[in-house]
C-alpha cells in the first residue's frame, strides 16, 4: 500500500468514525438503534484491500466505540469487528470469482453474525424476549445492508455490486 493511499484512508476513517458519532439513533422496545456505518466503511476496506487492512480498522474502529459508547463492555466492538473484518476480507479473495448475488449475500451474512456476536455479549444477564433479540440483530443488519447498498448503487461505480 503507498503512502498516499493510506493517508487517505487514515484521514477517511478518522472522518467517518466522527460521522458515526452524530448519527442520529431511533428507539426500538427502549433500545437505541443506531445506523452503523463504520462496517460499511469496512466492507469496501475489505473489498479492495483484503483481510490484514480489514481486521486492523476493524480493531481500530471496534476499540474506539467501546471506549467511546460502551466501557463496561470492553472489548466486545474490538472483537467483533476485528472478526468481521476478516470475514469482509474474504471479499478481496473471491472479488473476481463470486457473482454479484453471491457477495451481496455474503455480506448480509457478515453482518447478521457481527450484530449477533455483539448483542449476545451484550444481552448477556439482561432478560429480553428471542423475538425482540432476533429484530434487534434483523433491524441492525438490514440497516446496514440498505445503506450499503444505496452508497454503493449512487457512488460507486466499480463496487460490491459491480458485475
Amino acid at each position: 500500500m503507498s503512502k498516499n493511499l493510506f493517508i487517505q484512508i487514515m484521514v477517511l476513517s478518522v472522518v467517518i468514525l466522527v460521522g458515526q458519532i452524530f448519527i442520529p439513533a431511533f428507539s426500538f422496545h427502549n433500545l437505541k438503534i443506531v445506523p452503523d456505518i463504520l462496517i460499511i466503511y469496512l466492507t469496501y476496506i475489505g473489498f479492495y484491500h483484503g483481510r490484514f487492512y480489514a481486521i486492523i480498522l476493524g480493531f481500530i474502529f471496534g476499540i474506539t466505540q467501546d471506549f467511546i459508547t460502551q466501557v463496561e463492555l470492553l472489548g466486545a466492538m474490538a472483537f467483533t469487528k476485528s472478526a468481521l473484518g476478516f470475514g469482509l476480507g474474504t471479499l478481496a479473495l473471491y472479488r473476481n470469482i463470486w457473482p454479484e448475488h453471491i457477495r451481496l449475500l455474503f455480506i448480509f451474512l457478515m453482518y447478521l453474525l457481527h450484530f449477533f456476536i455483539y448483542f449476545f455479549i451484550k444481552f448477556n444477564g439482561v432478560h429480553i424476549s428471542i423475538p425482540v433479540y432476533i429484530q434487534v440483530i434483523a433491524i441492525h443488519s438490514l440497516l446496514s445492508f440498505t445503506i450499503l447498498f444505496i452508497i454503493d448503487k449512487s457512488f460507486m461505480k466499480h463496487g460490491v455490486t459491480a458485475k
